[in-house]
């Protein structure tokens, strides 16, 4: 299984806006970009700039990386 996650960040500073994990996190699910914007007031809260729509050269798939767990053999 492959975990997949959403993260929503500003193009100016990379300040996350949004994350969604996992199905089930919340009870509305993954956020539209226009609510995202919206809540914010279209405006980045960290540096202030104009949140835009993404485009499709704008978003980036990358893999999940997991945690692993150090075991010590006593």
């Amino acid at each position: 299984m492959i975990d997949i996650g959403i993260i929503w960040t500003c193009k100016g500073c990379e300040y996350e806006l949004f994350r969604f994990e996992k199905v089930g996190q919340d009870y509305y699910g993954v956020r539209t970009p226009q609510e995202i914007m919206s809540y914010h007031g279209n405006k980045c809260p960290r540096c202030g700039r104009q949140l835009e729509m993404p485009t499709i050269f704008s978003i980036q798939i990358a893999r999940k990386k997991r945690k692993t767990l150090d075991y010590e053999l006593i």
